[in-house]
């Protein structure tokens, strides 16, 4: 009984020092069984440790699933006198082997900012390691309504599509990238991406100048005009265009945020993108895209409805895809509309649909408080394709979970598939966070 009284104040001391310390993170395990024949179809536990001291925060990061420790990787992010730094290091724990490292720092400097990134990247695979580095360097700043930035790229794309991400939204995203997201709002649920916003062009020591883009940003009128130039290694002078905002089409409903003009050594390009702004209909949200090729408008059409209502805790939910399953949507014109269908939970989505046959959903969510102040989430959504001839009503699956909140610290979920032939799998997780 005494060593069960010493354990047991052991381990709230130690509980204790957790929660009083800067060291922080989560543990979050979840396992996926067959319906028939029940089997496990998959594990996967994450556990994330964070230290925070001297204005850094140091990280720790470990992934696990059903046949091996999968990642490891480790971040520290900080400030040191006046820049900003952020590393993280990346590991195969299998192999083992090395798959990137990567550095970056900033620095406002007499109202310049100065942005550096300088990676050492495994190009090809864990088993047979292509190992090369690179590097990106430039500056932004600004004076009155005139913006300007030059990136400089040494074995690292900043031309093209590349150069332009880097203007518009800013170095501050090669910071915040982190090795590991959120797959899809599943519960306990990560991915690794499969490409990152930037990467190391060839394999070798040499880090090499690659290109540079100019950008400047200034008013013109009534709109605002962004003019760049860019310079690569391979054919110096590359090109240079323009790219205008602000256009009133003196049309609320329809707009374009944007019209490129682009040359190139022996090329011009126009570009225009239209976009379609129609709101919510009080709890209905319409989603319409525009027909047509290049610069020509050849209709509207209503491609799907979406509702959502909310009445003391309860949600309920519906949306139709009239267009058919194998079509696209999207606000532009010019042919970068994207597939979208329904998530899980019944959004409208491009990049977590979750079965593009799926083009009616019913649902309905209830949100509440649970024990000692944690709080749950049951949800259960059906979904119909409507060329199915095999279902009641086209009938094809129900997903359906529950979060339960046990305080501010644990959450257990339960989720599970049941489609028209019968059980398909489901899920049990749990999350712990300190």
């Amino acid at each position: 009984m005494k060593k069960a009284l010493v354990l047991g104040l052991l381990v709230l001391g130690l509980g204790a020092a957790v929660y009083a310390s800067p060291l922080t993170g989560s543990w979050a395990t979840t396992i996926r069984f067959d319906g028939n024949p029940l089997a496990i179809l998959n594990f996967e536990s994450i556990l994330q440790v964070d230290y925070t001291v001297g204005g850094w925060v140091l990280g720790a990061n470990a992934i696990f699933n059903a046949t091996a420790f999968d990642n490891l990787f480790f971040e520290a992010d900080g400030q040191l006198g006046a820049f900003r730094f952020n590393s993280m290091l990346d590991f195969e724990p299998q192999t083992p082997s090395f798959m990137a490292w990567t550095n970056a720092a900033t620095l406002s400097l007499a109202g310049v900012d100065v942005f550096a990134l300088f990676a050492v990247e495994n190009l090809g695979t864990a088993d047979v390691p292509i190992i090369g580095s690179g590097a990106i360097l430039g500056l932004t700043g600004s004076a009155g309504d005139i913006s300007w930035s030059i990136v400089n790229g040494f074995n690292m794309p900043v031309t093209g599509t590349m150069g332009y991400y880097w203007y518009a939204y800013g170095y501050d995203w090669m910071i915040a990238r982190d090795a590991y997201q959120s797959s899809c709002g599943v519960f306990g649920a990560w991915y690794k991406p499969s490409t990152t916003p930037w990467t190391v062009q060839t394999q070798g020591c040499c880090v090499c100048w690659s290109g540079t883009s100019i950008y400047v940003d200034f008013p013109f009128t009534c709109l605002d005009v962004t003019a760049y130039v860019e310079f690569t290694c391979a054919v110096g002078f590359s090109g240079f265009g323009f790219a205008i905002t602000g256009i009133d089409t003196g049309l609320g409903w329809l707009t374009i945020p944007e019209l490129d003009i682009d040359f190139g050594i022996k090329s011009k390009a126009l570009t225009t993108y239209f976009a379609l702004e129609f709101g919510e209909w009080g709890c209905v949200r319409p989603y319409f895209q525009l027909l047509g090729a290049g610069n020509e408008i050849q209709g509207i059409e209503l491609y799907a409805l979406a509702l959502s209502y909310s009445f003391n805790g309860v949600t309920f939910k519906a949306g139709e895809i009239f267009a058919g399953e194998d079509d696209t949507y999207g606000g532009w014109l010019n042919g970068s509309a994207y597939d979208y269908g329904w998530s899980k939970t019944g959004g409208f989505t491009s990049t977590c649909i979750y079965k593009d046959a799926y083009d009616e959903y019913f649902g309905i969510e209830i949100d509440g408080d649970s024990c000692c102040g944690g709080s749950f989430k049951v949800g259960i959504y059906n979904f119909f394709d409507i060329q199915a001839t095999t279902a009641l009503f086209d009938w094809q699956e129900m997903l359906a979970s529950v979060s339960l909140g046990i305080g501010s610290n644990t959450t257990l979920y339960f989720g599970v598939s049941y489609l028209n032939t019968g059980l398909n799998w489901f899920d049990i997780g749990i999350k712990f966070v300190w």
